[in-house]
């Protein structure tokens, strides 16, 4: 058993599934070397938990066989759904927004448990029902929209746009023809403007200084300018570990979660950036690998809608953090301090790992 266990296991995916959570726990523990130490430690030492729980929780699931997950997939959608309607009525509110539950000894945010509710309720539907046949994409549509109106609710843009992507990654994945995917994108564009104006006022703001965020640099545009200064500031090699100023003088907001990227980028340069977007690389190139030699609809579709999810995470957080997409409140996969988030991520690659286990792709 042991032994088909090894040469089952993708050793590649795994590796950089493991570095990039190192490169996060070392630049979470730079950040503990400021002034707040107590505050810091304690961050790093629930990232350093978060992490070791959710690597037990991957491993569970490689040896779950991940077809079982296919005839229980839309009750995984069910309770995410449940959880996020809880958190809309007794959530707990931080800064404005309610998007976490407050179990006492540790803080879910269901939105990130939806990511992989949804991906796995969607693989299934869609994996025996060509998405070409317009009727079939009722059911997708409607099971995307509810969570992201809930989402949105909260608010959390971000994690509403990330749920909205992998569900058009995974219809047209699926067979949508791109005639239609024009039309969607045409429609997109011309509901801007009554996406714009059912923003909240702060979701706003972060439009405006996207497009201008010098225009109130003390503000709406202090979170973008301060990003931008780290990110330059590194250079080729950065300051030095322990020794980025925008970070440890407490210029730069939210240094441990939406914005770790430039934290990173301030302390190692682009040399540490260069690291974290090779290390994503191997890892999105080893998946698109997977799904593209994988004999399981159902398979396929799990690994193509983690990908989307990965990658569109990753690219919003790095282009707000350099000024090139507005700020959406968005971790950076496998690196941001946060266990829900880490969680749901690792269970998602420890199901796909046991796709390849009982596929033997």
């Amino acid at each position: 058993m042991m032994n088909g266990f090894l040469k089952s296991f993708d050793y590649i995916s795994f590796l950089a599934t493991i570095f990039l959570i190192a490169l996060g726990l070392l630049i979470i523990y730079s950040i503990s070397l400021g002034k707040d130490v107590t505050t810091q430690e304690n961050i790093f030492v629930k990232q350093l938990v978060f992490s070791l729980v959710s690597l037990v929780c991957y491993f569970i699931f490689v040896f779950i066989d991940y077809r079982n997950l296919k005839n229980i997939s839309f009750i995984i959608y069910g309770v995410s759904l449940a959880l996020l309607v809880f958190t809309y009525l007794l959530g707990l509110e931080t800064r404005g927004s309610t998007r976490w539950i407050d179990l006492g000894f540790f803080r879910i945010q269901p939105s990130e448990f939806m990511k992989l509710g949804l991906i796995l309720y969607l693989s299934s539907y869609l994996s025996s029902r060509p998405a070409f046949d317009l009727k079939n994409l009722i059911v997708p549509i409607v099971a995307t929209l509810v969570p992201v109106v809930l989402i949105l609710t909260q608010p959390d843009l971000g994690s509403a746009l990330v749920l909205a992507t992998i569900s058009l990654g995974l219809i047209f994945s699926a067979g949508l023809k791109i005639r239609y995917l024009l039309i969607f994108m045409v429609a997109v564009l011309v509901s801007l403007p009554l996406t714009y104006s059912s923003l909240q006022d702060y979701q706003k703001r972060r439009v405006e200084t996207f497009l201008n965020p010098s225009s109130d640099p003390l503000k709406s545009g202090y979170n973008v300018i301060q990003s931008i200064i780290a990110v330059g500031s590194g250079q080729i090699t950065g300051k030095g570990f322990g020794r980025g100023t925008q970070s440890h003088l407490n210029f730069l907001p939210e240094k441990h979660t939406d914005f770790i990227f430039a934290t990173l980028s301030e302390e190692l340069g682009l040399v540490g950036a260069s690291l974290l977007l090779a290390l994503m690389a191997v890892l999105s190139f080893r998946l698109v690998g997977l799904a593209s030699s994988s004999t399981d609809p159902f398979a396929t579709l799990i690994i193509i809608g983690v990908l989307v999810q990965l990658l569109s995470q990753f690219f919003v957080n790095v282009g707000m953090n350099i000024g090139l997409l507005p700020v959406t409140g968005i971790t950076l996969p496998l690196i941001s301090y946060g266990g829900s988030s880490l969680l749901g991520i690792l269970i998602s690659l420890g199901i796909i790992q046991s796709t390849k286990r009982y596929t033997q792709v």
